[in-house]
């Protein structure tokens, strides 16, 4: 129980700082979320037969295969999608997505490959085979938020629905693995 609530603290620390304008209550939520989700990810995240060091800091960070990266990533599409304002639902089936951009291929690629991945972890018994997918999903994501400007963009509608498709496949994956996602971070 002690872990769990450093853990929460220490979250509730980082949100102060990264979310000045949030009431004590919101605050609250987030910190349980991402504190719990902390210590489930990072337990999941390594394979079960091997030891790993706990550390608070590398499991609360923001950077590297961590929940808070993931759920940073989840977010991110959040934003996006609020930004640009378009109805998603309308666009599906009604919109061809177009690959151009090397970051948009890696990510549609790699998006293709979580079904195969829920496959092996099954079999195997290995939720950090989740964990790494998922991990790898948020880098590929982030690297086309760098490379690829979807709000205002010739190819906006497109690059909605892969944003779309990320935000889904982050919810599902994180959702197999017990974790809740954040509205905002």
């Amino acid at each position: 129980i002690d872990l769990i609530y450093e853990a929460i603290a220490r979250a509730k620390a980082t949100f102060k700082e990264r979310i000045p304008d949030a009431s004590e209550k919101e605050i609250k939520e987030l910190s349980s979320i991402l504190g719990i989700d902390a210590i489930k990810y990072a337990d999941l995240s390594s394979h079960r037969l091997k030891d790993y060091v706990f550390s608070y800091d590398r499991m609360l960070s923001f950077e590297g295969n961590t929940a808070a990266f993931l759920l940073y990533a989840y977010v991110r599409v959040q934003g996006i999608k609020r930004k640009v304002g378009k109805d998603v639902e309308t666009l599906i089936g009604n919109v061809s997505i177009k690959l151009e951009d090397p970051s948009e291929i890696d990510l549609a690629l790699h998006l293709r490959r979580f079904g195969e991945t829920l496959q092996m972890m099954s079999r195997d018994l290995l939720p950090n085979r989740l964990c790494e997918y998922l991990y790898d999903l948020a880098e590929k994501f982030h690297a086309f938020f760098r490379d690829c400007r979807v709000e205002g963009s010739e190819q906006e509608e497109s690059r909605l629905l892969l944003c779309e498709a990320t935000s889904c496949v982050l919810a599902k994956g994180l959702d197999i693995l017990g974790l809740k996602t954040l509205p905002r971070m």
